[in-house]
């Protein structure tokens, strides 16, 4: 079902449970019946009743969507449902319970929103009057800019709005000079003045509710504490695919408009110091034409001495290129992650179990893995006895990285798999 058709459904389901509920902006693609255009497009802005929530719930779930978790916002609420052959395409709606409000306090409320709403293409929106106070308040109090459609829409408004109305909603919010101060500048389109005094109405605002304000703050500062953008890592033994997995992970997030980078953290490459550059390369020539036998007191040596420098390597490797991406809301794919240095031959276990607890737990880490044969059969340099033992090891990883366990039989199943999963916690966790 295509993205336009499937929110049609929704709104008229909506309307068949009895749901009272109003559509507030950015619908003209519904009118007009095509794709999105413009990013304000991607998710349904609308109010619904505060009692008949509940219900409203009870038909998205019918509908299969999942709703996102609460950010630090109660008043609103998101739901969404991945759909089409390319999971980068979301259907959301994006729902605020009792009204329009700003950061939890309400500045229009559904007994004027929802009480009159309008008709318009086989759903509910604002009336005009009502369209002219939410476009307004939307900019001046959420956006701290008017778009140039709301720019658009408010002039068009003018000669349509009852006046008395207007200012008795804008004297809800702000003090009496405010309020009419503000209507003068929209009704004469000097939206620049009105952005240049933003702060001072903003102050206005949040004068008529300041404990509220103060408390929203707190919750704010708690909800933000520690939020790091997610580290996706593929991880998994020779031949399992995960090269070509990141690269498509990477791909997909990107389409659907996230902003994401892919970081190689194995050995042979992208080390940041120069020892481990030569030493991580030597060492994997080592592992290809060693074949077997008594193993020396030297090599066993040279391993367990050249394990920490790969951990430094690799923590210089997040500290300087993983950490601060995730720190400016890029989502971050690690072809590989520390598990290469769980891989490590001649290596004492407790060694590389007590050198893998300094490293981050990824937010998710899918494990891409097969019978030892059939890696094989795609990698034929790595031996079935080697293929084995990297099996063994990846699960001994099982309880420290809670690994999500994806059997690598159809590429392309595995990749819209993992991609499904990944939207679904990006778009839930609100990233």
């Amino acid at each position: 079902m295509k993205r336009v058709e499937l929110i049609k459904v929704v709104l008229e389901r909506l309307e068949k449970q009895g749901v009272m509920y109003c559509v507030l902006r950015n619908y003209d693609f519904l009118l007009e019946g095509r794709n999105i255009v413009v990013g304000s497009e991607r998710s349904v802005d609308m109010v619904v009743a505060d009692a008949e929530f509940m219900r409203f719930v009870s038909v998205m779930t019918e509908l299969g969507f999942l709703e996102r978790k609460n950010s630090f916002s109660l008043r609103h609420r998101a739901f969404f449902k991945i759909v089409g052959e390319k999971v980068d395409e979301v259907v959301s709606f994006d729902v605020q319970v009792g009204g329009v409000h700003w950061n939890d306090i309400c500045y229009l409320d559904e007994r004027f929103v929802i009480g009159n709403r309008v008709r318009k293409g086989g759903f509910f929106v604002p009336s005009e009057n009502d369209t002219f106070v939410m476009l307004l308040l939307h900019s001046v109090l959420g956006k701290r800019y008017f778009k140039p459609e709301y720019q658009r829409i408010l002039l068009s408004l003018r000669e349509k709005i009852e006046r008395e109305y207007v200012l008795k909603r804008l004297n809800d919010i702000f003090s009496g000079s405010c309020s009419q101060e503000l209507f003068d500048l929209t009704m004469r389109g000097n939206f620049e003045s009105i952005i240049a005094r933003k702060v001072r109405y903003i102050c206005f605002f949040i004068i008529r509710s300041p404990i509220t304000f103060g408390l929203l703050s707190l919750r704010w500062l708690w909800w933000m504490r520690w939020r790091r953008y997610p580290l996706i890592s593929i991880i998994g033994p020779d031949g399992a695919g995960k090269s070509t997995m990141a690269v498509e992970l990477e791909k997909c997030l990107r389409a659907g408009g996230k902003k994401v980078v892919r970081v190689y953290t194995g050995r042979g490459r992208g080390q940041i110091l120069p020892l481990g550059k030569f030493g991580g390369n030597a060492l994997k020539r080592q592992d290809k034409s060693f074949g077997g036998g008594t193993v020396s007191f030297f090599r066993r040596c040279l391993y367990t001495f050249a394990a920490p420098l790969f951990a430094v390597d690799l923590g210089l490797r997040y500290l300087f290129f993983i950490f601060p991406k995730r720190c400016t809301r890029t989502i971050v794919i690690t072809d590989r992650y520390c598990t290469d240095l769980f891989l490590m031959k001649y290596v004492p276990v407790w060694m590389k179990k007590f050198l893998l607890w300094f490293f981050p737990t990824p937010t998710i880490t899918f494990y891409l893995y097969n019978s030892a044969t059939v890696l094989h059969s795609r990698r034929p340099q790595e031996s079935i006895v080697e293929l084995n033992r990297q099996l063994e090891l990846f699960e001994q990883l099982q309880e420290r990285f809670l690994l999500q366990r994806i059997i690598t039989v159809d590429e392309k199943t595995t990749q819209n798999e993992v991609c499904r999963r990944v939207m679904e916690m990006v778009v839930r966790e609100w990233y």
